[in-house]
């Protein structure tokens, strides 16, 4: 097994030992429904780039995404941002892409926070 064997055995493992975003749905505006996906700190998880494709309630595409920031030093919800440009602000913590997810590292509250900016 030569070095390069050990780093994509290591990235595959990434993958298996991620966190797997999976969305909430609440009634929003208009009693349209929107999706929230959470980013939990420090943990390494894995995300849709574009859960609009996805996921649809009551036969319904779902046009408004959420991710909410979770703190788990300060032991609760930072806030939230459009999906969309959180994915955009995210993408240079990115480790891995594959079909159509991405995978984050872990981020610190400080990483967290400056998202939200």
């Amino acid at each position: 097994m030569g070095l390069f064997d050990k780093f994509k055995k290591k990235e595959t493992n990434n993958w298996e030992n991620a966190y797997i975003g999976n969305p909430n749905f609440y009634n929003g505006k208009d009693n349209k429904p929107f999706g929230a996906f959470a980013l939990t700190e420090d943990t390494l998880t894995s995300f849709p780039k574009n859960p609009k494709s996805l996921y649809k309630v009551n036969n319904t595409e779902v046009n408004e995404w959420k991710l909410m920031l979770v703190s788990t030093t300060n032991s609760g919800v930072l806030g939230d941002i459009d999906y969309y440009e959180a994915i955009n602000k995210l993408m240079k913590f990115v480790i891995d892409e594959k079909d159509n997810n991405i995978l984050i590292r872990g981020l610190s509250l400080e990483e967290l926070n400056q998202i939200l900016k």
